[in-house]
């Protein structure tokens, strides 16, 4: 979800001051006729704000609402289309989505939302996503972002079953991982493969399962594998013959992470 910096603030502000400076001068220069200058530019800049208002700020007053007081749900991506507006250098897409509430009901909705610049590819059709749905209006619908869940995306025809099932997955590794980010061993490690899983998670990052051979300090190497998800801009550091760091536990080699630390 895009949130408005400080610096879109300062902005906003500095340029309100500055349209108020510009009609002040204007009507104490131009007198009579700097009354209608100021009431057209009045008129330009209300429409204008109406824009803004209608693209921007409303979609953020509304996901910010359902964040809160919606339905949860979840939603497959059907398609995503580009609607040629650009907001802080951000893309706004709009999202058509098949839903399916909390009976088990499905149905088609879309919704509108800006995406960051540089991971416009963070939603692509095929993903599962969670929804939240207003509860006066079920086409009224907002990703909920509250859930902390990872979005998957797979190029491999994942039934809804089986990504459910990767959902699963990647949230139990996600907390063995934790586990022993916290406690393990640090370590170099060489890998010697890259085996991708069939998934992407939140846009274009492969989940990657890669074999290697770890280098402890002091200690004889061992073979091991971990699996994670992997950056795209990353992923070039992360093929056979990169060397790259990881965490281990002391008393079960066979557990290995990534350290992204």
């Amino acid at each position: 979800m895009m949130k408005m910096n400080a610096g879109a603030w300062i902005g906003i502000i500095g340029g309100a001051i500055g349209i108020l400076v510009a009609i002040i001068a204007v009507i104490s220069t131009s007198g009579q006729s700097g009354i209608y200058i100021t009431i057209g530019i009045l008129a330009l800049i209300g429409g204008m704000a109406y824009l803004f208002y209608r693209l921007f700020f409303k979609p953020m007053i509304n996901t910010a609402r359902l964040q809160k007081t919606g339905l949860p749900g979840t939603a497959k991506i059907l398609e995503v289309r580009d609607t040629g507006v650009t907001i802080i250098n951000n893309p706004q897409v709009k999202l058509i989505l098949e839903v399916k509430n909390s009976y088990g009901q499905k149905y088609n909705a879309q919704c509108r939302m800006l995406v960051s610049r540089i991971n416009p590819n963070a939603y692509m059709p095929g993903m599962e996503v969670p929804v939240k749905i207003d509860p006066k209006n079920e086409q009224n619908v907002v990703i909920d972002f509250s859930t902390g869940k990872q979005m998957i995306s797979s190029a491999t025809g994942f039934s809804s079953t089986n990504t459910a099932a990767l959902q699963a997955e990647l949230e139990q590794l996600q907390k063995d991982n934790d586990a022993i980010s916290q406690s393990g061993r640090p370590a170099k490690a060489i890998i010697k493969k890259n085996t991708w899983l069939g998934a992407y998670v939140n846009g274009n990052n492969p989940y990657v399962e890669l074999e290697l051979e770890i280098l402890p300090e002091n200690s004889p190497s061992f073979s091991g594998k971990a699996r994670g998800v992997i950056g795209e801009a990353s992923a070039n550091k992360f093929q056979p013959g990169c060397e790259i760091f990881v965490k281990y536990d002391l008393y079960d080699n066979s557990k290995v992470v990534i350290d992204h630390s």
